[in-house]
Parts: C-alpha cells; structure tokens; sequence
C-alpha cells in the first residue's frame, strides 16, 4: 500500500532521520513511537504528502484512500454532529437526494421506464456504498466515543474542541478508509471511550498507522511498531509489550556494535599516529585516513529510563481526613449529577476516578478542589491541608509571551536561579531550551511546564485531570515514578491505564449519582468487576469436579497430565536456554532476522510454560 524508498529529512538543527525504507501493507497497524522531537508527526506527514522530504520517496497506489486525525483542534460548524458524519460521505448524501427526487417523479409519471431504470440504477449504487446503515453506522460510533443520542442532533459548534475531535474521528471510522493515519486520538477521549477505541482498531482490516503515548493502547490496537530512534526508522513486529522486549536485545547489539567500532576507530587512530611520517607506510596510512573519513559513525545507544529523574516537594504530615464530601447534591441547570454522595480521602491513599464520560468525574474532582460549587452538602478540607489542582485546560494558564524559565520563576517564592535550572531540567527542559518562550511549545512540553508549575509547592492533596495528556513515554515514565514516591494523597482522572495501575491505590468507580469504592488500583477493580471473579469461579468448579471424580481412571488420567506437564517443563526450559545462548552469541550480532526468530520463538515458550502452569494449578 505505501513504500517509503530512501527517505530523509533534516531540519536546521540536525537530521531527523536518512535511509528509511519500510513497507505498510494492508492489514498493518502500526503504532509510530520515539521521544518528542525524534520526527513522528514529520514522518507521518511525509507519508501523506504534506512535508517533502530531503530526498528519497513514498509510493503510494493511486487508488489507496486515506484518512487522516491531526492534534490540531477542529473548527465547529451549524450542522449537527450526526450530520457532520454523515456529510464525510457525499456521495451518499447526494444520492439520497437522488432518490428522493426520482421517487416522486415516478409517482407522477409511473409509466416512465427512463426514470425506474435511474432510479434502480441509483439505488444499486447506494445499497453497494451500504448507504441504508450509514446513519446506523454514524450513531454506533458516535455513542462508543461518549456521545449520546440527544448529542446527536446538536450543532456541533456547541461542543468543546475535544469533543469536536470526536466527532472529526467518527468521520474517519465511518468512511472506512484503506489507511488510517491518527496522531494522538486518545488525547481527546476519556477511558471508556478509549477502550472503545482500542476494540474497534483492534478489528481494523485496512492499513493503521498511529500516534501514541499509551502503552496499554497500543498493546490492545497494533500488530506493528515503527520507532524513531538515533535517527533511525526501524520496523518491529507486534504490539508494544514485544516491542519492548525486542527493543532490549536491539540495544545490546548496538551497544556492542559501537564499542566494536569505537575500537577499531581508535586502533586505526593509533596507526595513523604511530606511522604517519614513514613513507615506507604512506599508502597504509592514507588507506586508513580515508575509511576513518567515509567510515559511517554508529550514534552512542541511550536508554529511556536514564533521562530525567523527578523529585516532587514533599508536603508535612497531614491530618488522618485530609477532605470529606457529606451528603454532597450537585445539579448542572435540571440535571443531577450527584445525589447525597459521600467520600473521604484519607491520609496515603491515591485513589482513580473511574466511570462513564458524563457521570460526574471531573465534578467531583473540581468540588474537591474549590472550583466548583455543590448543590446542597459540604465539601470540607482538612485543617491546614494544602491542595493543588491540575485541570485539563491547565495549558491555556500559560503566558505565551513568558519563556519556560520566567514562567517558573513567576511562581517561585524563594528558588535561586540554580534550583530552577534543576528542577526545569527533571522535566526535561536542558540548556538553552529553558530560555524558549512558550508560545512555540510543543502540546508536550506545554503540559510539562504546567506540571512543573503546580508541582512547585508542596501539597497533602493532588487533585489531577488527566495530567499525562500530551506527555510523550519518557516523560510519562518519570511522573509516574515521582506520583508512586509522593508521600502525600491524590485523586486523579485518566485514561492511561498503565498510570492507574502504577500510581493508585484506591479505585473509586462514579456512578448513579454516587460512589462505589474498591480497595486497589484499575487492574484490581477490572478483576472485581467480574473478569476475575469470573476466573476463580471457573477454576474453583474444575477443582471441585475434580475431587469429587471418584473413579480410578479420571483419577489416574490427571496423574499422567500432571507427569507430563512435569516432563514437558524440562524441555522448555532447555529450549529456552538453547535460544538464549543463540540470542547472546556476537557471531549473530548483525542477523536480525535470525534473532527476530529467536525472540518470537522464546515469546512462544514462555506462553506456553505460563499456561502449562495454570492447568497444573487447576489439576492439583
């Protein structure tokens, strides 16, 4: 479907990437990755023809359809949202009113065989473009992205800039394109519509190529992963958990790949030295000179987990109730959002608010944090308990004329010059890049500087809507780390999974007007919800049926499982050292495909060990 032939792109500052080539076949889903500024959004508009490369080039077949989510916030019209979708099909809007039109004709004149034969003509036309399910189709998808069915008929300039990116989304989907190209979907979308999201691309036929900082996301939507790194494109095989894995074994060949050449360089240096005024060696040491010259240097590999290292101010010992909601109504115009909910966040908890788009999350976070008022009820603070609150439109707080440095200092009562450079370089701002004002900010690093800013101050109580919105995996990694060290209490919104099972605590799932808490981290209330449950019940009726066979041939039928699955064990773990041994061997450094091979080889052994170990639990 689309080659990319001996790409490159340098901007002014140095190379982005050279020498790409990679093919995206129909039926490829691929989740485009690296650190912010490494080229995706670049690449990804390559592709589409919209930045011209430096030299090489994108095939592409002429009859390949594409459709194309920016990051850019999309204009709103006076058309309704269903409306709007459909009208990303205007032949089938046009044929419509074909129809229409041809009908009463012929209901006038119903002898006319020029004007039935149109008409079938025209129909068959509309019925092949599935235009009898199209709105059905609009609706479906519309409703998975959050949206309800009285949100279908209003205008869309009614809905926030998020929302509107919905909707421009749902148009995507609905026109079923040969490749879709998304950067940064989820940005927009609350957790239920996100899982929503993952299961609808996870069924994608055509072509996906995709932005995203979310790993549990991508594990769930791609098969493939391109990644952007010492500007270089490489092209893994399965979602991002493999790539990952794969990744550390590419990372050791490049290491040893660099220490071989930094060795011979410095061999080849040394001879040059120690001959270059005897003219019996004059040919040698030219010979040498020029492959030192034409000699392609290999980048010094890095590590993603070596980058930043972020340490949060850390508040005094708070109260055992750091804030309590009593009896808390809350009404939005004749729409109750809460009816006589009660919470209490205590002192260590970290607590995730879960639940539908609309059922009241953000409320309760701004009720919290002071900026929203309730209905009847109170929300108390604890006595000198200090909060701080990061929203969702935190960016748009920044003053685009102030550099990064300015915009700390703004906030800062006491920090000499040396202590923001220190702490603006946790947040990856090093350099001159602090001196850059924040109107050319990437949404990244926009975001950043805004956590920067609340984070200043130490807090009892975080109150934080989706603060990994924008922030690239790096990033994301260290104030997940720093928020899991934090000594005081969070309550927080996201639609980062990895984040809710890495940082939280407490699960409090916002529903039916009130709370419903489970005592563990998103991955526990999944299990609670009934995934789980549903597991051990399952495994608990195999043991019961189980023991109570009470003949001597189910009996002995489960001993020679068990010894075989004993015996079996022994052979996968010697396979698995055999291909570890291959894996580690330098003679196969440079043969990807041999180790590509290797890796899928040990993924399928330790699958297998895994589930081996689940029966022989289940037997026992």
């Amino acid at each position: 479907m689309i080659r990319l032939e001996n790409l490159s792109k340098s901007f002014p500052d140095g190379n982005l990437f050279s020498n790409v080539n990679l093919s995206l076949k129909y039926g490829m889903r691929a989740g485009l990755v690296g650190a912010n500024g490494t080229g995706k959004t670049t690449l990804l508009r390559i592709m589409l023809g919209k930045v011209v490369p430096d030299s090489g080039g994108v095939q592409m077949e002429k009859s390949t359809s594409i459709g194309y989510l920016e990051q850019d916030i999309i204009s709103g019209s006076n058309r309704s949202i269903l409306e709007e979708v459909l009208a990303s099909y205007p032949e089938v809007r046009d044929l419509e009113g074909k129809m229409f039109t041809l009908s009463e004709a012929i209901a006038n004149e119903p002898g006319n065989d020029t004007l039935i034969k149109d008409l079938g003509r025209i129909q068959n036309r509309f019925e092949a473009l599935d235009g009898w399910m199209l709105e059905e189709k609009s609706k479906k998808i519309l409703s998975g992205l959050g949206f309800t069915d009285n949100n279908f008929t209003e205008p869309m300039n009614v809905f926030s800039g998020g929302w509107r990116m919905r909707v421009a989304l749902a148009s995507l989907l609905i026109q079923e394109p040969h490749i879709l190209f998304l950067d940064e979907p989820t940005n927009h979308l609350d957790l239920e519509a996100t899982i929503w999201l993952e299961s609808f691309l996870s069924d994608w036929k055509g072509g996906m190529i995709i932005i995203s900082h979310d790993r549990e996301f991508l594990d769930r939507s791609v098969n493939h992963i391109i990644e952007i790194d010492l500007k270089k494109v490489t092209l893994y095989h399965g979602n991002y958990s493999n790539y990952k894995r794969n990744k550390v074994l590419r990372l050791e060949q490049h290491r040893s790949a660099y220490k071989n050449q930094q060795k011979q360089i410095k061999d080849t240096e040394k001879f040059i030295e120690r001959f270059r005024y005897k003219n019996t060696k004059a040919t040698q040491v030219q010979s040498r000179v020029k492959m030192l010259e034409k000699m392609e240097k290999i980048t010094v590999p890095t590590e993603d987990n070596q980058v930043m290292n972020l340490i949060l101010p850390q508040p005094s010992r708070p109260p055992l109730n750091l804030a309590f909601c009593k009896n808390v109504i809350k009404y939005y115009d004749n729409i109750k959002v809460f009816n006589d909910m009660n919470m209490v966040v205590n002192r260590g908890q970290k607590i995730g608010l879960v639940g539908y788009n609309g059922a009241g999350k953000s409320t309760l976070l701004k009720m919290l944090a002071g900026v929203e008022p309730v209905t009847s009820g109170e929300v108390q603070i604890g006595s000198n308990v200090s909060r701080a609150y990061y929203a969702q439109h935190q960016l748009e707080t920044l003053e685009p004329d102030d550099t990064v440095f300015d915009s700390i200092q703004k906030v800062s009562t006491s920090w000499s010059k040396t202590e923001i450079r220190t702490y603006l370089g946790s947040f990856l701002f090093t350099g001159d890049e602090i001196e850059k004002l924040i109107k050319v900010l990437s949404g990244g690093e926009k975001a950043r500087l805004a956590l920067a800013r609340m984070l200043m101050e130490p807090s009892h109580l975080l109150l934080l809507d989706e603060p990994t919105n924008h922030l690239d995996m790096v990033s994301r990694n260290v104030v997940e780390t720093a928020l899991v060290q934090f000594t005081g209490s969070i309550v927080c919104i996201s639609h980062d999974r990895h984040f809710l099972n890495k940082v939280t605590n407490l699960t409090c799932e916002v529903s039916g007007g009130t709370i419903h808490i489970f005592d563990g981290n998103y991955e526990y209330y999944i299990w609670k919800k009934g995934e789980g449950a549903t597991d051990l019940r399952l495994k608990s009726k195999v043991k019961t049926e189980s023991k109570s066979k009470s003949d001597y041939q189910q009996q002995k039928k489960i001993r020679n499982r068990l010894a075989w699955i004993g015996k079996r064990f022994k052979t996968i773990e010697k396979e698995l050292d055999e291909q570890r041994i291959i894996s580690q061997n330098p003679a196969y450094a440079d043969d990807y495909e041999l180790l590509q091979k290797t890796m899928e080889t040990m993924n399928v052994l330790e699958a297998e060990y895994l589930e081996l170990m689940e029966e022989e639990e289940t037997l026992q």
